[in-house]
């Protein structure tokens, strides 16, 4: 995906008349890119990826033991382990 910087470059250069194979040659992308981000009205946002935190359901626990002063991961991962 292009910066916003470029998705306005490109808008621009188009309107100034610029061909798409030198647009494309300038940001240094393909010439398919330069025709799909000419179709936004707008730079298309970023999606963001849900990913599952897989220390999530053990969190509470981590917490309590940082709490107690248990700073060694490999103490508190056996703990994890045991339960």
């Amino acid at each position: 995906m292009l910066s916003r910087e470029d998705f306005y470059m490109i808008k621009q250069m188009r309107q100034q008349g610029a061909y798409i194979v030198d647009i494309a040659t300038q940001i240094g992308c393909s010439e398919r890119t330069v025709r799909r981000y000419l179709k936004y009205p707008e730079p298309p946002a970023r999606k963001t990826r849900h990913k599952m935190v897989k220390l999530k359901p053990f969190m509470d626990y981590i917490d309590m033991r940082l709490a107690e002063n248990v700073w060694n991961s490999e103490v508190i991962f056996a703990e994890i382990k045991a339960m």
